[in-house]
């Protein structure tokens, strides 16, 4: 920012954080100018990127030959940056127009709602327009160790603290060019009559005839479960401690005559859960509706969610959900929803419902629309893919957010014994010990005693093998969950298991 005829310069540097407690990913698109030069100046930016593996195109940046930024995951950690990178993403209109969405990005407003709600660090990935849906998905034949390769999500799954994902103007893309809003109330014309000039008599009511002003069909959307499955699928092979923020597609009612919940999308949402790769679906967290400003622009929620569970995982851990907790937002639900169509959607197929009453914004419930279990834990002893609704009230986000979390800091635990690979080396379980202990105290595991809330034992292994099965009570609706702790020919890895 510049004062009194640029003699004055304001440079944003927020303090930074060595650590946080949970890092979150935005994908999405800035349209407009890139000033490199601003990024080059936030050193804390940069150094942030080299420890995410992503040194060669730093280092492009720095000798200029890396301009558009397009698939490079960018660490945040204030709106002022993001602005002051991207000035004019806010301004210029995106290729995709639509009569609901617009045709601004919506990547801006979800950062500025991540910020608002308390969020500690966003990492942006920048996606080209021309690219359409599939810009955001990744692509397969593209080696995933080569950072100069990656694309779309597969940026921020290289980035090994990466816990929870969001893609705003993917969802805006998913509706419809030509899907209709509520029909203003049309006025009668005025009666003729000599006015000064300067008089406004535009009532913002009546049609507009004007066909340049009408958006033209761009892209088709795709169906929900084909982008659910080509993000869930790749995820759960690199990444299944990842968590997904996405809202359901909406659609119109001609007999209410205002849009609504696609209706086509919900029911095969709800047949989804009972095919056999229905597990897929736990990494993600299904949210409606939209949200709208008193501007009249829809904008996606997931960023208000995606701060909220930073902020709340920053201060009372990732185990905590943020159901009914005020969220922060200038914009209200669109389209409203009613008492009884908020509770049948969150039970099926279980969306986590945002609601505005007297004035405060909440999420009813972190709802999932399968439960947060193991996928051999949906069916024991079957193979047919359907679940047994006894497991539906461990249908919680916040168990997501748990369980990835043991994975990535056991993973990390793993890193720091690398060269311990003595069976009889006591200092993995002294770790492993004082790892739970800290859990314990900080309530993320119930009983009366650290002895009553986990137990390591020393698993039967092969040579050349070290495991352990640590049993732990978590303090939300599971009653025990197995994590394995294994070393194979030196590397460490955790797997979670759950009963």
């Amino acid at each position: 920012m510049e004062f009194l005829g640029a003699r004055i310069q304001i440079n944003p540097r927020p303090i930074r954080r060595t650590e946080v407690a949970l890092d979150v990913g935005i994908v999405g698109h800035c349209p407009g100018q890139v000033r490199i030069e601003r990024l080059l100046a936030l050193t804390g930016i940069l150094d942030d990127m080299h420890q995410a593996g992503f040194s060669t195109r730093v280092n492009a940046i720095v000798a200029g030959t890396e301009t558009l930024l397009y698939h490079l995951p960018i660490p945040l950690h204030s709106t002022a940056e993001f602005d002051d990178i991207f000035p004019e993403a806010r301004q210029i209109a995106t290729h995709y127009n639509s009569v609901l969405a617009g045709n601004k990005a919506w990547l801006p407003s979800a950062i500025d709602d991540f910020f608002a709600n308390g969020g500690e660090r966003l990492w942006l990935v920048r996606i080209p327009e021309v690219d359409g849906i599939r810009g955001f998905l990744p692509q397969y034949n593209s080696p995933y160790d080569n950072s100069e390769d990656l694309r779309g999500i597969a940026c921020l799954l290289a980035i090994p603290s990466m816990a929870l994902i969001t893609l705003p103007d993917l969802e805006r893309l998913q509706i419809p060019a030509q899907l209709p809003d509520i029909p203003r109330k049309r006025l009668s014309n005025p009666q003729p009559q000599f006015l000064p000039i300067h008089s406004v008599i535009d009532d913002g009511s009546r049609e507009r005839r004007n066909s340049s002003e009408l958006p033209t069909a761009g892209e088709d959307p795709l169906p929900l479960l084909i982008i659910l499955r080509e993000l869930l699928s790749f995820s759960a092979a690199q990444r299944p401690d990842i968590q997904y923020l996405f809202t359901m597609p909406i659609g119109y009612s001609t007999g209410l005559g205002s849009p609504c919940i696609n209706k086509t999308e919900l029911t095969a949402l709800t047949n989804a859960r009972d095919n056999p790769d229905a597990y897929l679906l736990r990494q993600v967290q299904l949210l409606f509706p939209y949200l709208r400003d008193s501007d009249e622009e829809l904008r996606s929620p997931v960023g208000v969610i995606a701060g909220a569970i930073s902020a709340s995982s920053k201060t009372r851990g990732v185990w905590r959900s943020i159901g009914d907790r005020t969220l922060i937002s200038p914009a209200q639900p669109y389209p409203p929803l009613d008492t009884q169509q908020i509770i049948a959607l969150r039970e099926m197929p279980g969306l986590g419902i945002l609601n505005q009453r007297l004035g405060r914004l909440a999420l009813d419930d972190e709802r999932l629309v399968v439960p947060a279990l193991h996928r051999n834990d949906y069916v024991p002893g079957t193979t047919s893919g359907r679940y047994s609704e006894r497991l539906n009230g461990t249908r919680s986000a916040e168990v997501v957010r748990f369980l990835g979390y043991l994975q990535r800091k056991l993973q990390a635990l793993g890193e720091q014994l690398i060269f311990n690979l003595d069976p009889e080396d006591p200092r993995p379980q002294l770790m492993l010990e004082g790892f739970f202990r800290n859990l314990y105290r900080a309530g993320a595991l119930r009983g009366t005693s650290a002895e009553d809330a986990f137990s390591i034992q020393k698993a039967s292994a092969l040579e050349g093998v070290i495991a352990f099965d640590i049993q732990i009570a978590p303090a939300y609706p599971i009653d025990k969950i197995v994590v394995t702790f294994i070393n194979r020919n030196g590397e460490w890895a955790a797997g979670v298991g759950n009963e």
